[in-house]
């Protein structure tokens, strides 16, 4: 093949450069991407990113400002070794997303991805209904937590029933499974719009941790 009205062997290095780039950028481009994916890949099966020690999630329907958010959960990450998740929600607006989280909060908290949570307050009644002490730990049986729940005791989320296979509500063994907040004085970049319920998952990754960075939040 000729270019330049020359045969490729007679061609500079420079002619050369610009020929191959001409006629096999596309290649060259696909080699680098496929290159840069399996580096990408590799380095995230060899060196993977830690995992928390303790990690929380709130959600309901909340203001959250995204220039102070990136900068929060970083400082959370670094001094605490914590992961903070954020969702605006509305639980009475959009079903499908309502649907979705339903079933991702019980199943991050059987994965122990999740520990510590904050949900809207009859959302949170919904799921001590569903799921009692085998998803939401008492806290009244956590000694740690005892000023914490005198400090707070007229804002306690006490509960006494449970669904039945049937979907119907039967009385249960009375607990205390969260606490109601309006304000987190330690999540600056967040406005809460409504009440929450702040809870604590039994199976935590780091229980003693969990204890205390639920005592954090709600200061």
């Amino acid at each position: 093949m000729e270019r330049y009205g020359k045969r490729f062997k007679d061609m500079s290095k420079i002619e050369k450069v610009k020929h191959i780039w001409e006629y096999y950028r596309y290649h060259i481009l696909a080699v680098i991407i496929a290159i840069c994916v399996v580096g990408a890949l590799g380095k995230t099966i060899l060196f993977p990113e830690p995992p928390n020690d303790v990690d929380i999630m709130l959600a309901g329907q909340m203001y959250i400002d995204d220039t102070q958010y990136n900068e929060v959960c970083n400082e959370y990450k670094e001094q605490y070794k914590t992961g903070l998740n954020l969702n605006n929600i509305n639980w009475e607006g959009d079903a499908q997303l309502v649907a979705m989280m339903y079933q991702k909060i019980p199943l991050l908290m059987t994965t122990k991805e999740l520990d510590v949570m904050a949900i809207s307050t009859d959302t949170y009644e919904n799921f001590v209904s569903n799921y009692g002490a085998d998803m939401f730990q008492p806290l009244e049986e956590v000694p740690e937590l005892k000023e914490l729940l005198e400090k707070h005791k007229d804002k306690l989320f006490v509960y006494d029933k449970i669904k039945d296979k049937d979907g119907n509500l039967v009385d249960a063994p009375k607990h205390v499974y969260g606490i109601k907040v309006e304000k987190f004085s330690h999540i600056p970049c967040l406005q809460a719009n409504e009440e929450m319920i702040v809870g604590l998952n039994p199976a935590a990754k780091d229980f003693e941790k969990s204890i205390n960075m639920l005592k954090y939040i709600l200061e």
